[in-house]
């Protein structure tokens, strides 16, 4: 005889809720993940298309024009600027020592003029920036020559080696004079 186990026996599969998709539904959507990689190739595609583009030109800053006067101002101050700077230079290249010590006075003098004049002079055409191109440039060669010519008297440069930077900046002050006249 056979007799029935005691307890629950095999559950009976229930109906609610259905096991599996609806019979009406392929499956989950896909839809979101196709968005997804559509946004993403785009984003792509803009990607490459700015790396590649070529840079934007930078715009050249126009040539400032100056009128009559300004040219005139500047040129008188410039101008005005290396008469003083002549003066000085000449007042302290001129006087002479007796003795040793007064030599030295003057050889440390005129390298002082000469150092002070030429950040004078360029100061004066960084702030006149309306000066004529010729005058300037000269103006600027003297400016460089002065300095040449300090630094090489420091160095305690022979008379042979200060004679070509003399002479240059000679050149240069007939130029500004001529340009000023």
């Amino acid at each position: 005889m056979s007799q029935a186990p005691y307890g629950p026996g095999p559950a009976a599969p229930s109906a609610w809720p259905p096991q599996g998709p609806p019979p009406s539904s392929g499956g989950p959507s896909r839809l979101p993940t196709i968005i997804a990689i559509v946004i993403a190739l785009i984003a792509v595609a803009v990607a490459i298309a700015a790396w590649f583009r070529p840079a934007p030109k930078a715009e050249t800053p126009a040539t400032k024009t100056y009128s009559e006067q300004e040219i005139a101002d500047a040129k008188k101050a410039v101008c005005d600027a290396f008469e003083q700077v002549s003066k000085t230079v000449n007042t302290a290249g001129g006087k002479s020592g007796g003795n040793p010590t007064d030599s030295f006075i003057v050889a440390v003098n005129t390298r002082m003029a000469l150092a002070t004049s030429s950040s004078f002079m360029t100061a004066q055409l960084a702030a006149n920036p309306a000066t004529p191109d010729d005058l300037a440039h000269a103006v600027r060669n003297l400016a460089d020559r002065y300095q040449e010519i300090a630094m090489n008297q420091l160095a305690d440069a022979t008379t042979s080696d200060l004679e070509p930077l003399a002479t240059a900046a000679d050149a240069q002050t007939a130029d500004i004079e001529k340009a000023c006249g």
